[in-house]
């Protein structure tokens, strides 16, 4: 039993670990910027082609079609 309260504040007061969650911590940050950026970015972009998209669905014959229509 006191091995295993020795071996628990051990582990407790041990550093060994805290490279590794500052590391994903920063991972973690820099991924949700990424992704809003991304969101923020190329939302309206996509937003402007789905809507051409569908127009050429609903019309095909339209000018503003970005595809080839036969």
């Amino acid at each position: 039993m006191l091995k295993l309260y020795i071996w628990l504040t051990d582990l407790l007061r041990s550093e060994r670990g805290q490279d590794m969650v500052e590391y994903a911590l920063i991972t973690a940050v820099i991924s949700i910027v990424v992704v809003l950026a991304t969101i923020f970015l190329l939302g309206p972009a996509f937003n402007t082609w789905a809507t051409k998209v569908a127009d050429c669905i609903t019309n095909p014959g339209n000018a503003t079609c970005p595809f080839p229509t036969g």
